[in-house]
């Protein structure tokens, strides 16, 4: 049985209030470690982490040093090792911080979120417009991110099928996506245009509650699954 996404946004959530309060490098080891194992449970693998990490650490490594010396100018009276010991536990949280987002990354369903949501809604008999109108608005956003990565990689198949060679290394990458980002973002306008039209055609927002095509409940399952998280997070928090 797959947990309810609610339970994926609980523990992103907690694993940012986490990582961000953690003091010194001990505890924030123990955060990640225990966010770790509580990703295996929900299906949450390795390998979307530390990709997120992987794309982030070149340009945090760049901005790092800019930072650094800027810092150790601007701050002479802590000297350079209370300077250097600061700026790496920054470093260090902002990686952290690139790992627990990185578990939304993959396997979570931006309908099936807030499906979810309205299951809530309806369940606790709550109608509002205006917390219709933002769920939609959470929906767009959790879509937008791969709907331009899908288009980038269309673009790169038809690309290939030209006979044009794929761009190789970050630089030639950057210049890629560059260069075609006002087409990538010029369909991606038209796309949402398109759908609005649908939208309004079909009558949505006429009626609330605007329904959900799946409804997925919060079962007794996801409650402890949330309660285990925010224990043993928390507990890691307060552990040193």
């Amino acid at each position: 049985m797959q947990p309810n996404p609610l339970v994926r946004v609980v523990l992103v959530l907690t694993g940012l209030l986490a990582v961000s309060l953690a003091p010194d490098p001990a505890q924030l080891g123990l955060i990640l470690v225990v966010f770790v194992v509580l990703c295996l449970p929900l299906g949450v693998g390795l390998s979307p982490l530390w990709v997120s990490v992987r794309i982030m650490l070149p340009w945090t490594l760049l901005f790092f040093g800019i930072h650094l010396g800027f810092s150790i100018f601007l701050a002479p009276d802590l000297g350079a090792v209370g300077v250097v010991k600061r700026e790496i536990m920054v470093l260090l949280r902002f990686m952290a911080l690139a790992l627990v987002m990185g578990s939304m990354t993959r396997g979570l369903s931006a309908q099936k979120l807030v499906d979810s949501l309205k299951t809530l809604l309806d369940r606790w008999h709550i109608r509002s417009r205006r917390a219709e109108d933002f769920l939609q608005t959470v929906r767009l956003i959790l879509v937008f991110i791969p709907q331009v990565t899908r288009e980038y990689r269309s673009l790169e198949r038809f690309h290939r099928a030209l006979g044009f060679d794929p761009p190789q290394g970050l630089a030639a990458r950057v210049r890629f996506y560059g260069h075609n980002l006002l087409p990538v973002m010029s369909r991606s306008v038209d796309r949402a245009r398109q759908l609005g039209v649908i939208m309004n055609l079909r009558g949505y927002g006429q009626v609330i509650p605007r329904g959900q095509l799946t409804p997925v409940p919060f079962r007794l399952a996801d409650a402890l699954a949330v309660t285990l998280i925010v224990v043993l997070l928390g507990g890691a928090g307060w552990a040193l």
